[in-house]
């Protein structure tokens, strides 16, 4: 169990399930911590389980499904008022023990939600194509991580779903109370309310299996164009970065991102949208578990080849001349702060600290700023070598 001492109003208490991403389980880790959330054995009901909430001072339990690496991570995080506050001495055994049931004692699930859930996933599926950005992003993905798990969906696909069944989801329920287990206690705690939270919910389970973060070298450019109905152009594009959590370029790469796309003072938002008005948005995001930065953008059917070309450009041009020293300290001067502001969410104090466990990951945050501090304008340049073209997707309107 780790413990995060703090001063917040409320403490949470999350359980991070961990296990390899596998497309037979997709689906169930998606629907499983949703269902698991919506109700108990005891309250089988949402609305049963939502006053039950209610009567413990307004507590909610938050599920996530989410992939890191080669990983598939199901959370549930509980967030209740600090018992101290409210002045109430049973709320502490009464929360714990609801995230007991939550957890660990479901001997089935409500049919009536299931059928919902899986309907809702479908549907979500069938009108994909009327969202115009999550479909471009959904085949863009296809495209850029064809043959790896980030090119499916995190949801499964959709014949996936459709074979989805009760049954075989209350099956996949009893294997992950065996699997990989972290849990995180965050807030204004003492060692009774720790002692009592072991006996409940119990300890963590060590993940023994192959963490990995790599992903495929760069190959000739590949681009697609797709038309469907609609009066602009969704461009997303993605380059390789090889550089990863655990590399000693990884804060320069953050910067690089910063700097080309990551934020209002961006070269792409301040170039390519403020300044030459070719784009409606465009941001770029780099995702250091898979070596990878992806930019995004809207655009007018009269402009997209063109500012397409603009951006690859400008990408380009930054690579030959590297960056201004104001525009490093501006970078670093945002990222700090962002680092700083975070310190402030209780949320994120939770996350980060199963992030750090997961990559055995125990510098500071002063530690941290002070590398940041240190990264240099030829650290960003040598980042930007490493930056290659691979992948254009293109959804665009029917053009005139």
């Amino acid at each position: 169990m780790l413990i995060i001492k703090n001063d917040f109003k409320t403490i949470q208490i999350a359980v991070y399930f961990t296990d390899l991403e596998t497309p037979d389980t997709r689906v169930y880790r998606f629907l499983l911590p949703k269902l698991m959330v919506a109700g108990t054995d005891q309250t089988p009901t949402r609305l049963m389980m939502n006053r039950r909430l209610e009567q413990l001072y307004g507590a909610y339990i938050k599920p996530r499904t989410e992939r890191i690496g080669n990983l598939s991570i199901m959370s549930l995080t509980m967030t209740i008022a600090d018992p101290k506050i409210v002045g109430d001495d049973l709320l502490w055994h009464d929360a714990i023990r609801l995230l007991k049931e939550v957890l660990f004692d479901h001997q089935t699930f409500n049919e009536e939600i299931f059928y919902e859930e899986k309907r809702m996933l479908i549907e979500q599926w069938e009108t994909l194509k009327d969202k115009k950005r999550a479909y471009a992003n959904y085949q863009f993905q296809r495209l850029f991580f064809e043959h790896d798990a980030y090119g499916a969906p995190l949801s499964g696909s959709l014949d996936e779903v459709k074979k989805t069944s009760l049954k075989g989801l209350e099956e996949y329920y009893q294997k992950i109370k065996q699997q990989a287990r972290t849990i995180i206690l965050n807030g204004h705690i003492d060692d009774h309310m720790q002692d009592e939270l072991h006996q409940v919910i119990g300890s963590n389970i060590p993940f023994n299996k192959t963490f990995v973060t790599e992903f495929r070298a760069p190959r000739p450019l590949v681009k697609s164009v797709e038309s469907t109905v609609m009066k602009q152009a969704i461009v997303n594009m993605g380059y390789i970065l090889p550089i990863y959590r655990k590399d000693e370029l990884y804060d320069a790469a953050v910067i690089l991102d910063t700097i080309l796309g990551g934020y209002p003072e961006s070269r792409l938002f301040k170039e390519i949208r403020e300044k030459e008005g070719l784009c409606y948005d465009v941001s770029s995001n780099y995702d250091h578990y898979k070596g990878v930065l992806m930019i995004t953008s809207g655009i007018d059917l009269s402009k997209v080849d063109f500012a397409t070309k603009r951006i690859e450009n400008l990408v380009e041009m930054m690579k030959l001349d590297g960056i201004t020293s104001e525009e490093l300290e501006h970078a670093k001067a945002y990222y700090i702060h962002q680092i700083k502001a975070s310190l402030d969410s209780q949320s994120t104090l939770t996350k980060r600290a199963f992030i750090r466990d997961l990559l055995h990951y125990q510098e500071s945050v002063e530690v941290r700023i002070a590398h940041i501090s240190k990264v240099t304008i030829d650290d960003v340049k040598k980042a930007l070598t490493m930056l290659t073209l691979d992948t254009i997707y293109v959804l665009e309107g029917e053009r005139p």
